[in-house]
């Protein structure tokens, strides 16, 4: 079991050495139903099992909606709030940094008890070695499955992974032509994923109908590090193409998206949902898996 659980750690990319939503509520059901799709069927019923137990009234109790749980948690605890994203600048491109230096756990601490400064990295692999762990609490092996729900799906919205003193695009603000205050991050969020289809059934199965197998197998490959470092590309060569990037600090009037970074932003949003699903049903086959 210990040599196992090593596997399954190292294979989600653990470093040898130690705030806002991402998606939306849509985004991440749509992750979510990805997942299902494809997990194998004694890791249904164990997921299943765990959900069944779980009392926690923020979320309806299914698969899909439990994935917008930890959104809904951290309101009322800022002390996870930063486990969400990376704020890695795109100046420097230091995970490390972003992440203040991957601290590591305490021994005996159990992940949902983790330090306050962490990030989305570090905190995959913390909670798939809970889960997986048979002696594991059954109360922490549901907060563990909760937040990799939520968490591999956070990785992969580029502006988690990004950041120009801007708090992930939050401070560039964005006219829509609505009148509504909008913002690059939440363009992100909800309006590039809102493109994709009418629910997020319907998104779900038409992204999932459009994977091809040889993809899904290269996309399982790597961890965290790797995803976090993917992400961060797409955000620097896609995300924040703008005609200008302004930081928290400075008093700019809203841009308005062209049609070109429109359409260049939906296939890559697209994308990500994609690979994300594929990934958190890979994660919990592994660490779920006999």
């Amino acid at each position: 079991m210990k040599t196992k659980l090593a596997a399954v750690v190292a294979a989600l990319g653990v470093l040898a050495a130690g705030p806002a939503f991402a998606w939306g509520e849509v985004g991440h059901k749509v992750v979510a139903l990805i997942a299902w799709k494809h997990l194998d069927p004694a890791v249904k019923a164990k997921v299943e099992a765990l959900l069944a137990a779980d009392k926690d009234i923020l979320t309806p109790p299914d698969f899909a909606s439990r994935a917008s749980w930890a959104d809904r948690w951290d309101q009322e605890h800022k002390e996870t709030a930063k486990w969400h994203f990376a704020d890695v600048e795109i100046t420097d491109g230091d995970l490390a940094k972003a992440c203040y230096g991957f601290p590591k756990l305490a021994p005996g601490q159990i992940a949902s008890a983790g330090p306050a400064d962490d990030c989305v990295i570090d905190k995959i692999p913390e909670f798939a070695a809970e889960l997986h762990d048979p002696a594991t609490t059954e109360a922490e092996r549901i907060l563990a499955l909760k937040y990799l729900v939520h968490f591999i799906g956070d990785m992969h919205q580029p502006m988690h992974i990004a950041d120009h003193e801007d708090r992930g695009g939050n401070c560039i603000p964005l006219d829509d032509g609505s009148g509504q205050k909008r913002n690059l991050h939440g363009f992100w969020d909800t309006g590039v994923v809102k493109d994709l289809g009418p629910t997020p059934e319907a998104i779900a199965d038409k992204l999932d109908g459009e994977i091809k197998p040889e993809d899904a197998e290269a996309w399982t490959k790597g961890g965290p590090v790797d995803w976090a470092t993917e992400s961060f590309r797409l955000a620097t060569s896609v995300a924040y193409k703008l005609p200008s990037l302004p930081t928290c600090k400075d008093q700019v009037a809203p841009q308005r998206l062209s049609m070109s970074y429109i359409q260049a932003a939906r296939p890559v949003a697209a994308q990500q949902l994609q690979k994300a699903g594929i990934r958190l049903a890979a994660t919990l086959n592994a660490v779920l898996g006999s």
